[in-house]
């Protein structure tokens, strides 16, 4: 019987091999059957490996996290790709061991055949994953800055007066002009200049003029490096790297990647280049990036070249009396014994807002006396010594606004706001520290009560506007109340406040008593002045300075001292018997011992210091009252029993100390470090910030009560690069704990910030943790498993203020949570919450508690839940719910206007009540996104959330029963994704007002889609979809579908597709807004648009198609006129990318000639040449483009103006090509390219290039013929790798030598580099060196394996006895790595000087005999000499 089976085992197998065999060798069947338990072992290794390799990434993808990094969608799909085939390696296995025991004792050969063969593919698989493991780079980047945006910097109460809504139409026509790119905007102080360019930056975003919109403020002392770096966060880009700060062309080069942005430059005094000293590109360098500038002096606007200047004016006399009464509470029925002065002060006021608005914010509530002696006061001061008549009118207005505040303290906090620098954000904290140091609130006895007063006084000069809320405790102040604050600061007796613009400082300045500097051009701070009547030193700064202590000796009566950047020695201050406030903010110190000896401090500060430990004798400072220590980076010890002898101790910050260690139980650091236990000794101690390792956390260690806290236990502190993250908040009471919160238990009470992350062993927050939260604000749970609800009322009843102030939860992998509260939640809970996002609870099944509302007093109900203050609610990832808001809650969404819901599976009804929908209004909503909800049903409550009139954004992916969507006429982006037949047939545009008819009736069917205000359409993986216009399935009828507005389209695999818009339906469509196209892997999809609507395309800018298989044409229809290219008169972006069907010829020609096209791009498209590039074009690139197709005599028509790509084997291969506005060349992986240029070259005909990528174009010999090469001056950049066949980058001239008079030259070429082009000998001659590379300043060049020489020459032209040497200033970045063949960086004789550079690497390169030295001055020298022969293989 056995043999029988065998037999018939061993014959399926030999026949499935006679098969295989047919086409297959025989070894490798055979292979497969003789290795089986080999290839699954080797099988079973690979997965091991694999799994080893996921596991590490995803430990860097934590990593990445915890430092806020967001991850590569590269890295992402790898993890996917790694998870699913892992998992796919469980079913293999378990295959092979059902097989098991047959295979061993009877063995079914067939069966092992297909096995093994399986195994040997699956281990093919993990080795080609393995690779992509091993080539991966970064697997994080840092997000884009949070800088507040344009609309966050606007006036909420902006309210357009005759002057600036002439102005703001001016700029915003400016802003269209394509011919316009630099504006200025001018106006004396104060008129409202800033508030009108803050307002067209938010409108012209609003309009789709820009993309991004940045503003910065230049003032005026300009500091440019805070420039860059304002106007870099805004784009995502760090002007800091590893070597210190990137330069302006490097920003410069970064903003050119930016299509459309406008730059706001605020408050330019004089005219600035911008190119060379911010580095932003203007004209046409860059014509997506425009300049908007605001200044006082007219003259500015003439001298930075603004094509269009706007003026604005001041208000007439109705508008500033309508802004006057509005801010000073007044109208009709006011008693015209205050309307009466009232009018006489407006008129004094001059029309000037920045006077208006501060004074009548401080007359408003006062009675008719007090506003005529306002009036009295106002109208006889005269300053005379105010050049500008107008501005002198606002600094009377200011001055009676300051008089009317009530005491000396809120003035003087007013006068302390003048010394920060102009348009700085003024931290209140440090005021807080200074009004201490002054001792400015007499009879204060702590802290934190001189703090409220300066609070209390800090919204005081708010209401009066004299200063400006920041948010988060900062503040700013007008530069015209700056101005007029310094000239008040000078004239009060016993007061006497002053900047100083230059030093050395002169007699002038001594009887000042407070003084403020920021000066970066000096190396060190001068040394013998004497002040002796000064109180207030502030020094702010961004680059450290030297310091000595004789700068100090002259001020013996300072008792505030704020300094940043300094090099500085405690010492210093040794003998300064008056100072109570020392803040040393990023500063390198030194004699840190030397603190004992400032005893009569009270406040000492040391953030951001260099400082490793605080030595014992800190104790010494008796009067301590506040130590910041926050953000010493490299501070790892405080010496033991320090802490406790600080008994005047009020407050202690000790956050972003990610170093410091604490002394644990019994172990041997105990006695070198300072214990926790401590702080609980000092018995004024009321604030703390600290983070904190809970390995630190000492047993049964518990934090008493504080007034404030902020601590992260077990939770790491991103390091901030935002000065504002770095300051301290002394009245946040937060709490960030990860695993154990034992220790924090007193703090519950008082909490108002909390986040718990994997605190297990609690199965709910109240009352397992505490009994109320009352003051808690923001709430944050992740990964808490045993927490089953946030509060568990079934068994003890819970106080009525439980989270009544919760304004935000956050709830993530909180895999047992089932619901909120499991019984009658108490009276006020959740009532001002704002926002709510919930991910990954796959338990929980309510969201909003159903039950109503008990409170303590009462035995039955009161009331239901209300979410009155919610707005965002965010859902991804809970697969238990069924529905998001009970209908009774949702009775109360009036302010909700953001709803995301995702990946849901069970989610049936976002509001529960069917019935009682319509009862429910969402009038605030504007954006719902509904993805991946497959069981989300077809039901009266679309209408309610898609037909609200203040809908604009609706995005719905694979929501397959909502088979009927209602959606709002309002509605300006639409998305789909996944839409069935069903879907695609029933959609309707609505008013909610016709909701309550009949929305199954026939007469939806009828009536035409319509969104009048819709801007963008953006269509997913719809595969049934086969027309857009109208909409057409493919089973189901014809809709038309309306959006005259429309703007952006985007098309995404759509597979059935056959057409966009259908050409009977041309006359009832219009796209004369269209301005952006896309469409990809529409395999169907034949041609873009009939020719009778492209000529009415007029607006369209950006083009892109890619992978869409049978596409033949971009304009369909017969051949096109002269006035189809001028009809696409705005077209500037094309991109066509893998269109395999795709044909040259006049229809496609007419899209790839528009006059306007700047850019264009075209990858793997091989029936597309010959095509023309028009003339104007700015940045071209091919990728893969092998067809090869000679014509000649190619004509171009003379309309056309453009020049003919046929043949990529010579690809500028005509003298006539002009291209003399191209930019940009890249040529990527053109397999066939032999010469880029060969014929002769004209000098205009290139001479815009300035970026040259060269990438896998493995045939290509040279770069530059000698022609191209004299004639490319304004060449930046040159990239070249992957290119295996390239001998030289300029060919070596053939000609005759009188051509040799004019000298290769590259002056503006800054950046080189080279990778992987194995058979380079040299990169220039080295002759090109001296003179020809000005201005280079980056050289990178790595695994060139045959590079002898960079700069290759003969040694003979050297004379023996002398050096030739040849300076390289700019040269900043020199890198050379892997270069086995390098013998020297030059010739022997050459002598090479770089005074620049800053980083220089040489790795890999063992025969090296060129020798790199450093001068006392900084400068960098390559000598090669004949005997010196030293190997350098590492790095340098």
């Amino acid at each position: 019987m056995g043999s029988g089976f065998c037999e018939a085992a061993l014959s399926n197998t030999v026949g499935t091999l006679v098969v295989d065999c047919v086409v297959k060798p025989v070894g490798r069947q055979l292979d497969y059957v003789r290795r089986f338990h080999d290839n699954v072992e080797k099988l079973r290794e690979k997965k091991r490996e694999l799994a080893d390799a996921r596991d590490r990434l995803l430990h860097k993808i934590e990593d990445a996290k915890s430092r806020n990094l967001l991850i590569e969608n590269d890295v992402q799909n790898l993890q996917s790709r790694a998870d699913e085939t892992l998992s796919d390696m469980g079913t293999l296995e378990e295959e092979i061991q059902l097989n098991k025991r047959c295979l061993n004792w009877c063995p079914n050969w067939s069966r092992r055949y297909q096995l093994s063969k399986k195994a040997m593919k699956k281990i093919q698989d993990i080795s080609e994953l393995l690779d992509k493991f091993g080539q991966l780079g970064p697997v994080g980047y840092p997000a884009p800055t949070a800088l507040p945006t344009i609309d966050f910097l606007c006036s909420k109460e902006f309210v357009f007066s005759k002057s600036s809504e002439t102005a703001f139409y001016q700029i915003i026509e400016a802003l269209k002009d394509e011919n316009i790119n630099m504006i200025g905007l001018w106006g004396m102080g104060g008129v409202g200049k800033t508030t009108l360019a803050r307002e067209v930056g938010s409108q012209a975003q609003k309009l789709n003029l820009f993309d991004k919109v940045v503003i910065t403020t230049v003032s005026q002392k300009p500091n440019l490096e805070r420039i860059q770096d304002q106007i870099a966060q805004y784009i995502g880009f760090d002007m800091k790297n590893e070597q210190g700060r990137r330069s302006e062309q490097e920003l410069w080069l970064r903003l050119k990647n930016e299509p459309r942005i406008l730059i706001i430059l605020d408050d330019i005094w004089e005219s600035i280049n911008l190119k060379e000293k911010i580095g932003i590109p203007i004209g046409d360098d860059h014509k997506g990036c425009k300049v908007l500038l605001t200044t006082r002096r007219q003259q500015v606007c003439r001298a930075m070249d603004c094509q269009n200047v706007v003026e604005l004016g001041c208000l007439d006399d109705d508008e500033a009396w309508t802004l006057f009464e509005k801010k000073a509470g007044l109208d009709g029925f006011s008693d015209d014994s205050i309307k009466t002065p009232a009018k006489k002060i407006v008129k004094k006021c001059g029309g000037l807002p920045i006077a208006i608005v501060p004074l009548a914010s401080a007359l408003k509530g006062k009675t008719h006396h007090e506003w005529q002696a306002a009036w009295r006061r106002l109208k006889d001061r005269r300053l005379t010594e105010i050049e500008d008549v107008n501005e002198e009118n606002a600094y009377v207005c200011l001055e009676a606004s300051f008089e009317y505040l009530k005491n000396m303290e809120t003035k003087t906090c007013f006068l302390l706001c003048s010394l920060f620098p102009e348009d700085d954000e003024i931290c209140v904290e440090n005021l807080v520290g200074y009004a201490w140091g002054l001792e400015l609130y007499k009879g204060m006895d702590s802290i934190k009560d001189v703090r409220s007063e300066v609070l209390a006084s800090i919204e005081i000069l708010k209401n009066s506007g004299l200063l400006l809320d920041c948010g988060e405790m900062h503040v700013k102040m007008h530069d015209v109340v700056r101005q007029f604050a310094l000239w008040i600061a000078s004239s009060i007796t016993g007061i006497s406040f002053g900047t100083v613009e230059t030093l050395p400082m002169d007699e002038s300045f001594k009887h000042y008593t407070a003084i403020s500097f920021e000066i970066d051009q000096m190396d060190e701070l001068p040394k013998g002045v004497v002040f002796p009547n000064l109180k207030f030193l502030l020094h702010g700064g961004n680059r450290f300075k030297e310091t000595s202590s004789e700068f100090f000796e002259g001020m013996k009566a300072l008792q505030v001292c704020a300094l940043n950047h300094l090099l500085i020695s405690l010492s210093a201050f040794q003998f300064h018997e008056n100072l109570q406030t020392l803040y040393l903010i990023d500063c390198k110190l030194s004699d840190i011992s030397m603190l004992w000896k400032l005893k009569t401090l009270h406040i000492l500060s040391l953030s951001g210091s260099n400082i490793t430990e605080l030595p014992i004798e800190a104790g010494d400072l008796e009067k301590l009252r506040l130590l910041d220590l926050s953000n010493c980076y490299i501070l790892r010890r405080i010496a033991p029993n320090l802490i406790r002898r600080l008994s005047n101790l009020e407050e202690l910050y000790l956050h972003g100390c990610r170093l410091l260690h604490w002394a644990i139980g019994n172990s041997t650091r105990r006695g070198r470090y300072s214990s926790l236990s401590e702080l609980n000794l000092l018995p004024k101690l009321v604030v703390i910030s600290l983070d904190i390792s809970s390995k630190h956390l000492p047993d049964g260690f518990v934090f008493r009560r504080l007034w404030s806290f902020d601590f992260r236990i077990g939770i790491k502190r991103g390091r901030p690069f935002q000065k504002r993250v770095l300051e301290t908040c002394p009245i946040s009471r937060s709490l960030r704990i990860d695993k154990s919160v034992d220790a924090c238990k007193q703090l519950f009470e008082d909490v108002e910030s909390l986040e718990l992350n994997g605190v297990e062993g609690h199965p709910n927050l109240i009352p397992s943790l505490d009994l109320g939260f009352s003051k808690l604000t923001s709430l944050d749970l992740g990964r808490c498993r045993s927490m089953q609800c946030l509060i568990d009322a079934s068994k003890q009843q819970v106080p009525i203020t439980t989270l009544c102030n919760l304004r935000k939860l956050s709830l993530s992998y909180m895999f047992d949570l089932e619901e909120m509260c499991n019984a009658p939640q108490p009276q006020g809970f959740l009532q001002k919450l704002e926002e709510v996002i919930v991910s990954d609870c796959g338990q929980m099944q309510v969201l909003f508690p159903i039950a109503e509302l008990r409170s303590i007093e009462q035995e039955g109900p009161s009331c239901h839940l209300s979410l009155q203050s919610l707005k965002i609610v965010q859902i991804v990832g809970c697969d238990n719910l069924k529905y998001i808001f009970p209908m009774l809650v949702a009775n109360s969404l009036g302010q909700l206007h953001t709803l995301k819901i995702k990946s849901c599976s069970q989610l049936e009804d976002i509001i529960q009540d069917r019935q009682l929908a319509y009862k429910c209004l969402l009038q605030s909503l504007r954006e719902v996104s509904l993805i991946d909800l497959p069981q989300l049903k077809k039901t009266d409550v679309n209408g309610i959330l898609l037909t609200q009139s203040s809908l604009q954004k609706l995005k719905v992916h694979n929501c397959p029963q909502l088979t009927h969507l209602f959606i709002s006429t309002t509605i300006q982006e639409l998305v789909f994704g996944k839409m069935t037949n069903e879907q695609l047939s029933n959609l309707h545009s609505c008013k909610y007002e016709e909701l309550e008819q009949d929305q199954t009736s026939s007469q939806h069917h009828l009536l035409p889609i319509c969104f009048p205000n819709l801007i963008l359409i953006d269509i997913l993986e719809c595969e049934s979809l086969k027309s857009l216009f109208p909409i057409i399935a493919a089973e189901g009828s014809s809709k038309k579908l309306n959006a005259p507005n429309l703007q952006i389209l985007k098309i995404k695999r759509c597979s059935g597709m056959e057409e966009i818009i259908q050409p009977s339906q041309v006359s009832t469509i219009s796209f004369q807004c269209l301005r952006e196209v896309q469409v990809t892997e529409c395999s169907k999809l034949k041609y873009l648009f009939p020719t009778c609507v492209a000529g009415s395309l007029g607006q369209l800018q950006t083009l892109k198609i890619e992978r869409c298989s049978q596409l033949q044409e971009i304009i369909q229809g017969p051949e096109v006129s002269i006035s189809m290219a001028q009809g696409l008169a705005r077209l500037k972006a094309v991109e066509l990318i893998n269109l395999p069907q795709l044909k040259g010829g006049d229809r496609n020609d007419i899209v790839l000639t528009s006059p306007s096209l700047e850019e264009l791009k075209v990858r793997d498209c091989p029936q597309l040449t010959p095509f023309i590039v028009p003339t104007n074009i700015q940045d071209l690139h091919f990728w893969e483009m092998t067809e090869k197709k000679q014509i000649s005599n190619l004509t171009v028509p003379e309309w056309r103006g453009g020049t003919s790509i046929s043949n990529f084997e010579e690809l500028f291969e005509y003298s006539g090509y002009n291209l003399s506005r191209l930019r940009s060349l890249k040529l990527y992986k053109l397999t066939q390219l032999r010469v880029i240029w060969s014929g002769p070259i004209q000098v205009e005909h290139f001479q815009n290039l300035s970026f040259l990528t060269v990438e896998d174009c493995r045939r290509l010999r040279y770069i530059f013929s000698p022609t191209i090469a004299r004639n490319l001056p304004q060449l930046l950049c040159l990239a070249i790798s992957d290119c295996e066949e390239l001998e030289q980058i300029i060919e070596k001239d053939q000609t005759p030598s009188q051509h040799h008079l004019q000298p290769i030259c590259f002056p503006n070429l800054i950046w080189i580099t080279i990778f992987n082009c194995e058979n380079l000998k040299s990169l220039f001659p080295i002759t090109l060196a001296d003179g020809g590379l000005p201005k280079l300043n980056i050289l990178q060049l790595s695994r060139v394996s045959k590079l002898e020489q960079v700069f290759e020459g003969d040694e003979s032209n050297v004379s023996k006895d002398e050096e030739k040497v040849i300076h390289l200033p700019p040269l900043n970045d020199l890198g050379i790595f892997n270069l086995p063949n390098l013998v020297s960086f030059s010739p022997v004789g050459y002598h090479f000087v770089f005074p620049s550079l800053t980083h220089l690497q040489v790795e890999g390169c063992p025969n090296i005999t060129t020798r790199f030295s450093v001068d006392s001055e900084g400068s960098v020298h390559a000598r090669t000499q004949v005997h010196y022969s030293s190997k350098l293989n590492n790095k340098l």
